[in-house]
């Protein structure tokens, strides 16, 4: 009994220290988190779009999209989570992140937007 219980001990203490002791902290794949100021993507037909926090039409990235857009992203190595906060009702926008062909994080110097406006004279 003796024996086994030195083997026991002599095995825990090398598991020990060969794996050490500290906790290992779970790093989050996030890559970046914030404001968008303006995205694009490629969508399942292969057009571009996106929306931009910009009030105007002729800044929506790749022509096709949204523009005076307040959202929220939250980009890892595999996933853009896209959040309206005030459309709470819908669940996050998820596009691939391979499918992403830019995105720009920021406020932009634009504090508040006001959705839903008409578009802008030219």
């Amino acid at each position: 009994m003796n024996r086994q219980r030195s083997i026991f001990a002599a095995l825990t203490l090398a598991a020990l220290t060969v794996t050490g002791c500290e906790k290992t902290e779970v790093k989050s794949d996030t890559v970046a988190e914030g404001v968008i100021f303006s995205v694009a993507y490629r969508s399942e037909d292969g057009r571009t779009e996106g929306f931009t926090r910009l009030n105007d039409a002729r800044a929506v990235p790749g022509g096709n999209g949204s523009w005076n857009v307040d959202a929220y992203g939250r980009l890892t190595h595999d996933y853009l989570f896209i959040t309206t906060p005030r459309q709470r009702d819908l669940g996050p926008q998820i596009i691939p992140a391979s499918r992403l062909v830019s995105i720009q994080f920021g406020d932009g110097g634009i504090k508040q937007v006001s959705e839903n406006q008409p578009k802008p004279a030219n």
